[in-house]
């Protein structure tokens, strides 16, 4: 996709993991994780984030994500939703893979597309990348 390029940090504000059904035999554990993120950088503002995923007896595993961001980007105020897969590792998301939902730009942020990257790194960063296209910019 070509587009504007952003990147910046992640910071996370509030994190909360909780466990669906009853406990596994083997070990694996369902869970469903609601959280608050600050992103600063060329998207700025705060995203709202719904995690269901598979935890593996070594804590790793896939996870689907949906996201509620309301700030900023490239100057520009308003909101939209993203969709995401990824890897957790033993310690929360490592690794996602993302994109702007079609559609759901708010604001000066209506007609927003774009995809990107989360990832951790190992001194725990965590860092976004996203290529994207706002309309007017």
């Amino acid at each position: 996709m070509e587009g504007r390029y952003a990147e910046g940090t992640i910071e996370i504000v509030t994190y909360d993991d909780h466990e669906l059904g009853p406990q596994d035999p083997g070990g694996t554990r369902l869970l469903y994780t609601i959280t608050e993120y600050h992103y600063t950088g060329e998207m700025n503002g705060n995203g709202h984030h719904a995690y269901l995923q598979r935890i593996s007896p070594s804590g790793t595993g896939p996870f689907l994500v949906m996201a509620r961001i309301v700030g900023s980007l490239g100057g520009k105020q308003g909101s939209f939703m993203t969709e995401g897969s990824g890897t957790r590792g033993p310690r929360g998301p490592i690794d996602v893979d993302w994109h702007i939902v079609p559609g759901t730009g708010t604001g000066e942020l209506a007609g927003a597309t774009g995809s990107g990257k989360v990832t951790t790194t190992g001194d725990g960063v965590v860092r976004y990348t996203l290529t994207y296209h706002v309309p007017g910019l």
